[in-house]
C-alpha cells in the first residue's frame, strides 16, 4: 500500500524534526560539508518546523503555505512512520520570479523512485507556477524537477545558512 498523504499539524512537529534531519543525512551526505550536517541536528528542524506549524497547521500560522506528510503503516502492528514532507509558500523574496516557492521536498530513501515525491510536489503545488532552490551539484533533484516541468533560470548564488554551498534557482 502506497504511503498516505496527509496535512501536517502541530502535533507532528517532533516526528517531522526527526524526517527532517534523517532525509537530509540521506540526500546531502557527500554533497554538504559533515560541519553543515553536524550542525543540522533535531532540535534546530524542531524550532523550523513549529515556526511553519505552531498555530495548529500551515494554512493558520502562513497563510497561504502547505506542509504535506507521507506516512507509511505497517500493515501488522498499525505502527506509522513518516517517509516524506513538502512545504509550500507564499514568497517573502521581493525579487522572487514566482509568488509561490516550494520550500521543501524530502523523501526517505527507501521510497525514491516510487512516485512518493511526485505525490507529494502535486499535492503541495498541483500545477501553480513556482519556483524553487536546489543545491547545485544535486544532479538527481534537478532532474526530478525537470521532469515536473521546472527549468534552470540561470540564476545562482553560494548560500550561506547552508555553509556556503552553491544552490540554483528553478522555475516553472
Amino acid at each position: 500500500m502506497p504511503p498516505l498523504i496527509r496535512f501536517a499539524t502541530a502535533a507532528d512537529i517532533d516526528a517531522l524534526a526527526e524526517l527532517h534531519i534523517g532525509c537530509f543525512a540521506e540526500v546531502y551526505a557527500g554533497v554538504l560539508s559533515e560541519r553543515f550536517l553536524a550542525a543540522n541536528t533535531v532540535e534546530t528542524a524542531r524550532a523550523e518546523w513549529a515556526s511553519y506549524l505552531s498555530a495548529g497547521d500551515a494554512a493558520s500560522t502562513v497563510p497561504g503555505s502547505v506542509v504535506l506528510l507521507a506516512e507509511d503503516r505497517d500493515p501488522s502492528t498499525g505502527a506509522t512512520t513518516l517517509v516524506g514532507l513538502a512545504r509550500s509558500a507564499p514568497t517573502v523574496d521581493p525579487e522572487a520570479p514566482r509568488d509561490t516557492k516550494l520550500d521543501s521536498l524530502y523523501t526517505r530513501r527507501s521510497t525514491w523512485g516510487t512516485g512518493l515525491g511526485s505525490r507529494l510536489l502535486d499535492g503541495v503545488l498541483g500545477d501553480t507556477p513556482a519556483y524553487l532552490w536546489i543545491v547545485t551539484s544535486n544532479a538527481r533533484a534537478a532532474r526530478f524537477y525537470e521532469k515536473h516541468g521546472f527549468a534552470l533560470d540561470g540564476f545562482g548564488r553560494p548560500y550561506e545558512p547552508w555553509d556556503g554551498a552553491h544552490c540554483s534557482r528553478m522555475v516553472r
